[in-house]
């Protein structure tokens, strides 16, 4: 079964409830290679769904509220729709 891209962004959201990740932790959890992966965690970034901590040599992305949020909502929509 093919993935949708919104299934991708749940992976990487749902990976970082536990602990935050650096990009390449985050990467291996959504199955994704790193290129593609810092591409689509700058876009999660901007949408406000995660934020970038740490400095300059250890980046880590932890989840926002509205991270959370969309995660219960992506749950929510795949009981209904199945």
């Amino acid at each position: 079964m093919n993935r949708c891209r919104h299934d991708i962004i749940y992976n990487l959201l749902a990976s970082l409830t536990a602990e935050p990740k650096r990009i390449t932790d985050l990467c291996s959890a959504g199955n994704l290679p790193v290129d593609r992966g810092k591409v689509l965690v700058q876009n999660i970034e901007r949408f406000g769904l995660l934020i970038k901590t740490g400095g300059d040599d250890d980046v880590f992305y932890n989840l926002t509220a509205r991270g959370y949020e969309w995660i219960g909502l992506y749950e929510l929509l795949r009981k209904v729709l199945p």
